[in-house]
């Protein structure tokens, strides 16, 4: 897994702080539904720009406990930045046009059934 050194990290929290104080976050997510006890696969779209954090967090549903909720796959273009359990934050490299692409897989237990789903976030960063 690709580390993150203490300067981006705080870097990278200083720009979530400012998107959270009042400035205009520019991030759309296509409508997505997912049963990790089913095992599916769902691909998600997403629309940005390169200053933008795209924040997602998961909760559970009812009777739905997750066991993780990790990234499997880095974007080529960005930074995912975990900012909490099932939290993520997406950021496009500076001045960067064009598409993306993360993967997050989600694990749960449903009553006596347990799976995954795997998550793909593809990203047009404009």
């Amino acid at each position: 897994m690709w580390a993150i050194s203490r300067i981006a990290l705080a870097k990278m929290g200083l720009l979530f702080a400012a998107s959270q104080s009042g400035a205009l976050a520019k991030c759309y997510f296509s409508p997505y539904t997912f049963f990790p006890d089913r095992n599916d696969h769902v691909r998600i779209l997403v629309q940005t720009d390169a200053e933008s954090f795209c924040d997602n967090s998961f909760r559970e549903g009812p009777g739905y406990h997750f066991t993780s909720v990790t990234v499997a796959s880095l974007p080529k273009h960005g930074i995912i930045a975990t900012l909490g359990e099932n939290h993520f934050a997406y950021h496009a490299f500076a001045n960067y046009n064009g598409s993306d692409q993360y993967v997050i897989r989600a694990c749960a237990v449903v009553g006596d059934r347990q799976g995954c789903s795997q998550l793909t976030y593809q990203v047009l960063v404009h």
